[in-house]
């Protein structure tokens, strides 16, 4: 019975080990899927607009409210200097966001679909750098989830930036100063 109950637990141990895909690479590979099936070069212009800075990582794009939890602050910078431009998730238009007297008289079919389709603002969490996936010093792939109003479950987004004039000296810092977006791509949905 000892004997059974141990290879029992090796077993589920291997299981967990292969299946699971508990390693570090693992969370690499949708990633990396996508930057080798999806990626084309592409050029993205700032937002040429003025970005309020509301709190340390509150930003208002005009009309459009940016919101990022769970980020390394040095990764701020990304929003502050308007890198990510928010009108290329959901277009430059932006939904009128109505009164809570407004709201109140909706039915909820209809609050559902208002808050499907507004986009006056965003929740961004979970910035990283892909490093291992960056091809060069003068470029460096990244990744987030958006949490869209109404929506439960994020869903992911990859976008790379470049610095013709970085060097493999360069600080995060430094890379970020003169930046600029050449990839963004809506990835699948997290449940």
């Amino acid at each position: 019975m000892k004997k059974l109950l141990i290879l029992f637990f090796l077993l589920n141990c291997f299981v967990f080990k292969v299946i699971g895909q508990t390693n570090e690479s693992s969370n690499y590979e949708f990633a990396k899927r996508t930057f080798k099936s999806e990626y084309k070069k592409q050029s993205f212009e700032k937002y040429d607009g003025v970005i309020k800075i509301i709190n340390e990582s509150t930003f208002k794009f005009g009309e459009k409210t940016l919101t990022i939890i769970n980020t390394d602050n040095s990764l701020l910078k990304i929003f502050k200097k308007g890198i990510f431009n928010p009108d290329i998730v959901f277009g430059a238009g932006t939904s009128k966001p109505l009164t809570q007297n407004q709201i109140d008289t909706m039915s909820t079919n209809e609050k559902v679909f208002y808050n499907m389709v507004r986009n006056d603002s965003l929740n961004i969490s979970s910035v990283k750098e892909l490093v291992k996936l960056n091809p060069n010093y003068k470029t460096k792939r990244f990744v987030f989830w958006l949490f869209n109003p109404g929506r439960l479950n994020p869903t992911e987004y990859y976008f790379e930036l470049y610095n013709d004039n970085a060097n493999y000296k360069s600080s995060l810092n430094e890379f970020l100063e003169n930046a600029k977006m050449t990839f963004f791509y809506k990835g699948t949905i997290i449940i």
